[in-house]
């Protein structure tokens, strides 16, 4: 079927799990991003044109927003990492990406993850909006896998 319309997946539905642990409640989650460096040289001889190498590869930090609980344990990780530092403290973050179904479609797997930022929420006595937490975390790489099947 080569002409078979292919929907794309809804922004809402998505599980971030913490060392293999689901964490319900996140309201985003962004910055999976990578990016290769490009380095221009010119070449002896070749005064038209510039070529370019790729460079090294980073990775944007990912930054998770969820609404203000009494649960702590993002905030516990990070002063972890500002007494211990990073080593010793580094989890894999899976963020799973799920139909309208809410069947998994595709998993990006964050590697080596830890929070370098943690944003308390914003307290306003003239507003009624719940308070919003984020942590930014950073990583050495990402990892996508795709269910078999996920596009048919």
């Amino acid at each position: 079927m080569a002409n078979a319309r292919v929907d794309p997946f809804p922004r809402y539905n998505f599980l971030v799990e913490i060392d293999g642990l689901r964490r319900a409640g996140f309201m985003t989650c962004s910055g999976l991003e990578e990016e290769t460096e490009v380095r221009e040289y010119r070449e002896g001889g070749d005064n038209t044109t510039v070529r370019k190498l790729a460079g090294l590869n980073s990775y944007a930090p990912i930054v998770l927003e969820m609404g203000s609980t009494a649960d702590s344990e993002l905030w516990e990780w990070r002063q972890r990492v500002k007494r211990e530092g990073a080593q010793g403290n580094r989890k894999a973050i899976t963020v799973i990406q799920q139909n309208e179904a809410r069947e998994e479609v595709k998993r990006w797997l964050v590697l080596d993850a830890w929070p370098s930022k943690f944003t308390a929420p914003e307290f306003d006595a003239s507003s009624s909006d719940n308070g919003v937490e984020s942590v930014e975390l950073q990583h050495e790489g990402l990892q996508l896998t795709v269910r078999p099947g996920a596009f048919s």
